[in-house]
C-alpha cells in the first residue's frame, strides 16, 4: 500500500517541478511559484485581488531589474511584462503577434461569451469593423439627450438625501444601469427609483460579489486554457435566457417598423439587416434583409458586453473620482469653477460643453490611472515573437499579461504615484507616462468615448448642484480598501458621501 502512495507523491512532485520550470527552460527569469496555485495563492484564497497580486509581482520584477518575468497561475505559465516600451510595442507596432486576448470564448455552449472583447482573429476584425460606426461622435451626440434624462433623475434622487450619508457607488451603479438600459437596450429601467428592477438584477449578476463569480472570472480571463477543459460558463442560464429573449423581442419590434430609437441596439438591428450605419445617417429601418449579417446570439453577446463594460467602469470611475476630490478640497473647487464657467448663463449640460471641461477630463484620467477599473491587459501570442534586444522568443499560444495597477503606479514613470494629481496632465502630460486604462492600438476599447462621456456627464450633474463631504473624516488620509474577491477594481466597502446643495 505504501509503494503506490509513494509513487503517486513522486509523480506529483516531478510533474509540478517540470511544470514550474517552464520559464527556466526557456531562459526567462521567473518568480518562484508554489504548488498548486503558482504565484497567486492569496488570490484563490481571496486574501488579495488578482489585480493587486499582479501589481506586487510587477514591482518585485522591477526591483530585480527585469523587463519581463515568468509567473504561474495555477499550472499555467504567463509572461508578465513590466517595461513600458515593450508594452507599447506589443500593443501597437508588433500588434500582429498579439492580436487576441486569450479570454474564454465558447459561442455554442456560452453564447454571451462571443463578444468583441473576447473574439479572436478574423472574426474579431470583422465584428470590430461592423461595430465601429456605432461609436462615432455623431452617434454619441444623438444618444446624449437620452443619457441626460437619466442624469436629471440622478439629481432628483440625491435631492431626497441632501444632508444625509449616501452610498455613492450603489447609486452610481443604478444610474449607469439606467443609462445603459436606455441607450443600449431601449428600456426604461429606472433602477435609481426601483433598485429591484429585473434588468438591474440580471445585468448586475455578472459582477456580484461571490466565490462563484471570482472563480468564473479567473478561469475566463486568467486561466482560459484550463477552462477549455472545465467548460465553466460566464453566466447563469437564467441570465443568458433573459438577455437572449430581450434581444429577440427588441429585434421583432424594430424590424416590424413599430419602434425607432436612437440607441445601440437600433444600430445592431440596422447592421443585422445590412442597413448602412454612418454619421448623419438615418436611424430608421428602411429595409428588412432576409440575409442576416448578425445572429440573435451575436447581437445578444455585443449588447451584453456593452452592458458589462459600461456598467462597472463608469460607476466605479465616478465613485473613485468623487472619493479623491472630496479629500482634496482645492481640486474639487477647481472642477466646480470650470463647470460653472463653461455652463455660465444657464446653458445646461451639452455634449459640446463636456468637451470644453479639460480639467474635469484630467481628473477622470488621473482616476483611471490610479484606479484602472479593468486592471490587467490580457494578450496571447498568436505567432512567435522575438523580444527586442534579447534572444528570448515567445512561443505561439503563450499568455501575456500587463499589470495596469503596477505600471500606472510605477515610480519609474510617475512621481509620487499614489498621490491623486490631475495636474500631471494638460501641458505636463508626457509620452513617458504609461496610461492604458482603455488599452491601446487596434484593440483599444471601442467604447472609450462613450465611457468618458457618461462619467463626465454624471460628475457635472453632481458637482454643478452639490458639495460633497466624506461621511468618515478618517477616510481623508487613508487609501481606499479594494475588494479582494473581484478581478475588476472595486471598493470593498461603499464610499459614503454627504451631499449638500451648493450656495451660488
Amino acid at each position: 500500500m505504501l509503494l503506490p502512495i509513494l509513487l503517486v507523491v513522486l509523480a506529483v512532485y516531478l510533474f509540478q517541478k517540470w511544470t514550474y520550470s517552464h520559464w527556466k527552460r526557456r531562459g526567462v527569469p521567473q518568480l518562484n511559484p508554489a504548488f498548486p496555485f503558482g504565484n497567486v495563492a492569496d488570490t484563490f484564497k481571496q486574501r488579495t485581488s488578482y489585480s493587486n497580486r499582479l501589481a506586487e509581482l510587477h514591482h518585485q520584477a522591477v526591483r530585480d531589474g527585469h523587463r519581463f518575468v515568468g509567473i504561474y497561475t495555477l499550472l499555467q505559465p504567463i509572461l508578465l511584462v513590466t517595461d513600458v516600451e515593450l508594452v507599447k510595442r506589443m500593443l501597437t507596432v508588433d500588434f500582429e503577434h498579439f492580436v487576441d486576448r486569450g479570454a474564454h470564448v465558447n459561442e455554442k455552449r456560452d453564447p454571451l461569451s462571443g463578444h468583441l472583447f473576447s473574439l479572436t482573429g478574423a472574426k474579431w476584425r470583422r465584428m470590430r469593423l461592423k461595430l465601429t460606426p456605432a461609436f462615432t461622435t455623431a452617434k454619441l451626440k444623438a444618444m446624449f439627450p437620452t443619457m441626460m434624462a437619466c442624469g436629471r433623475t440622478l439629481s432628483a434622487v440625491i435631492d431626497d438625501h441632501v444632508g444625509r450619508a449616501l452610498a455613492i457607488r450603489d447609486l452610481m451603479t443604478r444610474f449607469t444601469m439606467d443609462v445603459i438600459a436606455s441607450v443600449g437596450f431601449g428600456l426604461e429601467c429606472n433602477s435609481m427609483r426601483n433598485p429591484d428592477e429585473l434588468f438591474r438584477q440580471m445585468g448586475g449578476r455578472f459582477f456580484s460579489k461571490s466565490w462563484k463569480t471570482s472563480v468564473r472570472m479567473l478561469l475566463a480571463f486568467v486561466a482560459p486554457k484550463i477552462n477549455r477543459y472545465l467548460q465553466v460558463k460566464l453566466n447563469d442560464d437564467d441570465v443568458e435566457e433573459y438577455m437572449l429573449n430581450l434581444v429577440r423581442d427588441t429585434i421583432a419590434k424594430r424590424e416590424g417598423g413599430g419602434e425607432v430609437r436612437k440607441d445601440f441596439i437600433q444600430l445592431l438591428v440596422q447592421l443585422r439587416n445590412q442597413v448602412e450605419v454612418k454619421d448623419g445617417g438615418s436611424w430608421e429601418m428602411n429595409k428588412v434583409d432576409q440575409n442576416k449579417t448578425l445572429t440573435v446570439e451575436e447581437m445578444a453577446a455585443q449588447s451584453f458586453v456593452f452592458l458589462n463594460a459600461g456598467y462597472e467602469t463608469t460607476s466605479s470611475t465616478v465613485t473613485f473620482c468623487l472619493f479623491e476630490l472630496c479629500r482634496n478640497k482645492d481640486l474639487i473647487g477647481k472642477v466646480q469653477e470650470e463647470i460653472d464657467r463653461v455652463m455660465d448663463g444657464g446653458k445646461g449640460i451639452s455634449y459640446e460643453a463636456l468637451a470644453e471641461m479639460t480639467y474635469l477630463e484630467s481628473c477622470i484620467d488621473e482616476t483611471l490611472r490610479k484606479y484602472p477599473i479593468s486592471p490587467v491587459l490580457f494578450r496571447v501570442c498568436t505567432k512567435p515573437y522575438k523580444i527586442p534586444e534579447t534572444d528570448v522568443v515567445i512561443e505561439k499560444d503563450t499568455l501575456v499579461q500587463i499589470s495596469l495597477v503596477g505600471l500606472q503606479r510605477d515610480k519609474r514613470y510617475y512621481e509620487d504615484p499614489v498621490k491623486f494629481d490631475p495636474d500631471r496632465y494638460g501641458e505636463r502630460k508626457s509620452e513617458t507616462m504609461p496610461h492604458y486604462s482603455f488599452g491601446d492600438g487596434p484593440r483599444v476599447c471601442i467604447g472609450l468615448r462613450m465611457g468618458k462621456v457618461m462619467a463626465k456627464m454624471a460628475l457635472v450633474e453632481l458637482l454643478s448642484r452639490y458639495d460633497f463631504e466624506l461621511e468618515s473624516p478618517a477616510a481623508d488620509s487613508g487609501e481606499i480598501e479594494l475588494d479582494p474577491s473581484l478581478l475588476m477594481l472595486q471598493a470593498k466597502h461603499d464610499v459614503k458621501l454627504i451631499p449638500r446643495l451648493r450656495a451660488k
